[in-house]
């Protein structure tokens, strides 16, 4: 039995039907396609490694404290695998991860899915994975994908798996525990304080704010903010990823901030274009996780925080709006090393539940504090393959919560970077116009990273899937 932190059971108690905290990690496969008994044998030989995929959320009797995390002794491997057959559509992978990604998932259940997709073009076909972020964040879902495929075409051998579920406690034998558990955690907050390990946050004395004093006014919140309604819209554009190493040896700064430039086009062109709302001399807030560092033990769960970048919108030289990022980005890399995260979540036994599931529903009626989410998470530089089958792309679709109702992730792969971007549908019917423009966005930064190299002009043809 393991306690859910703070940060996972806020994700948890977040779930309102329309919004559903889970990211389905998308994995493209070339060759034949494997049948649903092939999947689950492939998923049977690896879930030993990950002990949280047979562990369901137990509530505490009288909502005393936060949910647990138990073994599921009923536990059935077919409850999770599903197919679908791919449908006729004219972006085949976004419209089935766009179904797919649309229904919550049974929270009665340990938190993941897998769907196998068969069918798809170019003798193509798909999984995706689909994990509550109670259970893992951006990075921990890419290294459980790592555990199920392999670097090599003939794969890894089986894991032993002993695995017999331990019997489900009762409410009196919960109760017991966790009285146990405050106790422990009152012991060692007590010693931390005698021993000064408890670590406060402080500014670092050199610290310049000047790169936050951004001119330009925030974009209207009633633009793309708002309640999350059903239904998802998700699509995904493929970038070489020696684009982003070619304009970041050139023009300077980090492939994020290349990245954070690009959406500022993209956001720019699609906000006044389709949505109609002024974007000229405004700046867009978007909320970048970034891992937290932490000296405690044991299993914490999420360790995550973020960065709030303000990203100009509108028409500007591309230059000028990469200058602005990086002198952001750059500042708020200099807070993160002195935040740890037990500094923000120092201890959970306790905590309500109660209390935790108003502070999110309160949260999400608050006023707008950011517009959107860029999270860039870095993967595999190597060919990885399930069952011989070679993965060609790697891309995420991840959650949406009012009132954040457009997101987007990034993926490196095998020398890839994909872009994949989500809303839901009653904001765009379609993802394409907003990933086409980011596309735009990158050809100009290459446009300007050649003139100042002096090499022929190159463009950068993406298409969005």
């Amino acid at each position: 039995m393991d306690r859910m932190s703070i940060m996972d059971a806020s994700f948890l108690y977040s779930e309102d039907g329309n919004t559903h905290n889970d990211v389905g990690v998308v994995l493209v496969f070339d060759g034949p396609a494997l049948t649903t008994e092939e999947v689950m044998r492939a998923i049977a030989d690896r879930i030993a490694l990950v002990p949280r995929f047979r562990q369901k959320v137990r509530h505490m009797p009288l909502g005393l404290a936060l949910p647990v995390w138990m073994d599921d002794i009923r536990f059935d491997l077919r409850r999770h695998v599903h197919h679908h057959p791919a449908q006729p559509a004219l972006h085949p992978i976004g419209a089935a991860v766009s179904r797919i990604m649309s229904d919550p998932m049974d929270l009665t259940l340990p938190l993941w899915q897998v769907h196998l997709v068969t069918g798809l073009t170019d003798d193509r076909w798909m999984l995706v994975v689909r994990m509550h972020h109670a259970m893992v964040d951006g990075v921990n879902s890419i290294e459980i994908i790592r555990l199920l495929l392999s670097p090599k075409p003939e794969g890894e051998p089986a894991v032993i798996d002993n695995w017999r579920p331990r019997p489900e406690l009762t409410d009196a034998e919960l109760v017991s525990a966790l009285a146990k558990d405050a106790a422990q955690d009152a012991m060692n907050a007590w010693r931390a304080s005698l021993s000064g390990g408890i670590q406060i946050p402080k500014m670092p004395e050199t610290f310049d704010p000047s790169p936050f004093m951004q001119p330009g006014i925030p974009i209207s919140p009633w633009a793309i903010n708002g309640p999350v309604r059903p239904g998802r819209r998700w699509g995904m554009l493929p970038v070489d990823l020696d684009v982003f190493k070619k304009l970041r040896a050139k023009l300077g700064g980090t492939i994020n901030d290349l990245i954070l430039t690009a959406c500022g086009y993209g956001y720019s062109s699609v906000i006044a274009e389709y949505l109609n709302e002024s974007v000229q001399d405004r700046t867009m807030r978007v909320m970048v996780p970034v891992s937290l560092s932490s000296q405690r033990s044991g299993p914490q769960g999420n360790e995550i925080g973020a960065m709030v970048v303000e990203v100009p919108v509108g028409e500007m030289p591309a230059m000028e709006r990469l200058e602005r990022i990086k002198s952001q980005t750059a500042a708020l890399k200099q807070l993160k090393s002195t935040v740890p995260a037990n500094a923000i979540t120092p201890g959970t036994t306790l905590t309500s539940p109660t209390t935790l599931m108003v502070a999110t529903r309160i949260a999400s009626t608050a006023p707008t504090f950011v517009n959107t989410v860029v999270t860039n998470v870095p993967g595999p530089q190597n060919p990885l393959y399930l069952s011989g089958r070679k993965l060609h792309w790697l891309g995420a679709c991840i959650a949406l919560w009012s009132p954040l109702k457009i997101a987007i992730c990034v993926h490196s792969y095998d020398g890839e970077v994909t872009i994949s971007a989500v809303t839901d549908e009653a904001t765009f019917s379609t993802v394409t116009p907003l990933l086409d423009a980011i596309g735009e966005g990158i050809e100009e930064l290459v446009r300007i990273a050649d003139l100042e190299s002096g090499s022929e002009p190159t463009t950068y043809v993406g298409r969005s899937l």
